[in-house]
């Protein structure tokens, strides 16, 4: 946390050479959430179904094999599986109506081949769907799911899916993983929700109590796969794992989280939500009490929006490159609150009790000089005893407008160099206009002594 001045500063003031900060607003990650296909189709949200012309099935103790399109509507129980293996061409309808099936050691619906299939819960009905070994594989792929599919797989519905495997997934599709509607109480071994290529959600309760990630989405092939989608529902998730993870984004619009996780053997990562890239949030209510960082990407985070009450054992917010709030509420109980390269503060109403840093900005990636800009908002930051700072810097603070109130030891520390252009410091309970610096080696107030871009 304590940082020694780079011996090369003083070299730089004696030759009268300014400070050169790079451009901090540029991408960090380069992409465009635009080519991202986040949007829903009418098909993928109408969970209506003509009876007239529709398959009626009655389970039995037989597997029920399905080779032609078309729409077929379950009923009763199975000791076995539904295969569905269509031409490419092809979609399925899957009506699960009041269904149970037991699999002993195979998947409960496998989906080898097909257009878009699609399960349907019908209003009013409960299905459920159980394991009770490791599975024992019928062809050459390694099927390790309640649901598993090789097409792209949409489930929509009013009805209930209850999913309880003490081996295997929940669902899995190698392809496109779609929820539009539903109640889905999932406890199992493995993961709860996997789409290779994307997890989207518009709408649904979800419970998921799960050994390995809740949800998530592993594409690293494709540049514009391998994400998260959601834009609303309900969530309440108690992971092993991570509670949600896109390997290229993470993007949120709205919905309700709970979200809880806990150190296990089978995983190493146990942060709620999480990226590989990138993670946007514009809305939504979250409760996070996790045993790893809150909110973790290995590139940028962007918060404009919503209600976080975070309670983490490192991290509430981090973003190895950048970390971005322009609103919200966030209330956040960690060791450090956010952490990151370039933290900007744009708005918000934020309040931070930490044990290490308040807001900790250090050389992540290279592209960026460690820096916190604080243009707005209201900031309210608790410091636990100890050798602890409310904003530590590896190099600049920039506090332009909005209200910093610290409380604690140490308000500031700096290497650099720090400007307050506006607004309201606090600290301890008493105002004042000075930045003042922990370690005393910075350059407090210089002005337009360096050029700084940001």
């Amino acid at each position: 946390m304590k940082k020694l001045i780079i011996s090369l500063l003083g070299v730089f003031l004696l030759c009268g050479c300014s400070m050169v900060i790079p451009d901090n607003a540029s991408s960090s990650s380069g992409k465009v959430y635009d080519d991202y296909n986040m949007s829903f189709t009418e098909k993928e949200s109408d969970s209506s179904y003509a009876v007239n012309g529709s398959t009626y099935i009655t389970l039995g103790n037989e597997d029920v094999r399905i080779t032609r399109g078309g729409t077929y509507i379950l009923e009763g129980t199975l000791n076995g599986s539904v295969i569905i293996e269509v031409s490419k061409s092809e979609d399925v309808q899957l009506v699960l109506n009041n269904v149970t099936i037991n699999s002993a050691d195979f998947a409960g619906i496998y989906i080898i081949e097909g257009d878009e299939i699609t399960i349907t819960l019908a209003e009013g009905t409960v299905n459920t769907i159980t394991d009770s070994g490791e599975y024992v594989q019928i062809d050459d792929n390694d099927v390790d799911a309640l649901i598993y599919s090789k097409a792209d797989l949409i489930i929509n519905g009013s009805g209930t899916l209850n999913l309880g495997s003490d081996y295997n997934h929940g669902i899995v599709s190698k392809d496109d993983l779609v929820i539009t509607g539903g109640t889905f109480n999932i406890d199992v071994a493995g993961q709860g929700l996997r789409g290779k290529d994307c997890v989207k959600i518009s709408e649904g309760n979800f419970t998921l109590i799960t050994g390995k990630d809740a949800i998530k989405s592993d594409n690293e092939d494709d540049a514009y796969r391998g994400y998260v989608y959601i834009s609303g529902g309900n969530f309440d998730i108690d992971s092993s794992a991570d509670g949600i993870y896109g390997y290229n984004l993470v993007n949120i619009e709205g919905g309700t989280f709970d979200i809880t996780t806990s150190k296990s053997t089978a995983a190493s990562s146990f942060k709620a939500i999480k990226s590989t890239d990138s993670i946007t949030i514009s809305a939504g209510d979250f409760t996070i009490n996790c045993a790893d960082d809150g909110i973790h990407s290995d590139v940028s985070v962007l918060i404009s929006a919503g209600s976080y009450n975070i309670t983490a054992s490192d991290d509430a917010i981090h973003g190895d490159a950048t970390v971005t709030i322009e609103g919200g509420t966030l209330n956040l109980n960690a060791r450090e609150g956010m952490e990151g390269t370039y933290i900007t503060i744009n708005d918000g109403n934020i309040s931070i009790s930490a044990s290490d840093d308040g807001i900790n900005a250090g050389q992540k990636v290279a592209a960026y000089t460690p820096t916190v800009e604080i243009n707005g908002g209201n900031l309210t930051i608790v410091m636990g005893q100890g050798d602890t700072d409310g904003i530590d810097s590896n190099g600049y603070i920039y506090i332009n407008g909005g209200t910093v109130d610290i409380s604690g030891q140490s308000a500031f520390d700096y290497d650099l160099g720090a400007e307050h252009n506006g607004g309201t410091i606090i600290v301890n309970g008493s105002e004042t206009n000075e930045i003042s610096n922990q370690f005393g080696g910075g350059m407090q107030g210089m002005g337009g002594g360096f050029n700084h871009n940001h």
